[in-house]
């Protein structure tokens, strides 16, 4: 059976980390995709999940249709990733 994080296209954490104390939710700039955050699991300390975001239109979700609006995105990622938020969170914007 797959795991919330493998059944979900919105958010990749390429090196899951259950135990961490701090869940890093990274958003990749305007255009980017969350393949720019692909090498920071290696370079954080391991208290650290680093969970890229991967919005629609962008990377592997490029044949989604993409955000216009700020609004409809929050409440279409908000469900997604609320099943994330049993650790401390922190966001970061590229």
């Amino acid at each position: 059976m797959k795991t919330a994080h493998q059944l979900n296209s919105w958010i990749t954490c390429p090196k899951p980390n259950p135990q961490a104390g701090l869940r890093l939710f990274c958003f990749p700039y305007a255009g980017g995709s969350s393949l720019i955050f692909r090498t920071w699991a290696s370079s954080l300390p391991q208290n650290i999940e680093v969970c890229p975001v991967e919005l629609p239109g962008r990377g592997g979700q490029m044949k989604s249709s993409p955000f216009t609006q700020m609004e409809p995105l929050v409440r279409a990622i908000a469900p997604i990733m609320l099943p994330y938020f049993r650790q401390t969170i922190r966001f970061f914007r590229a």
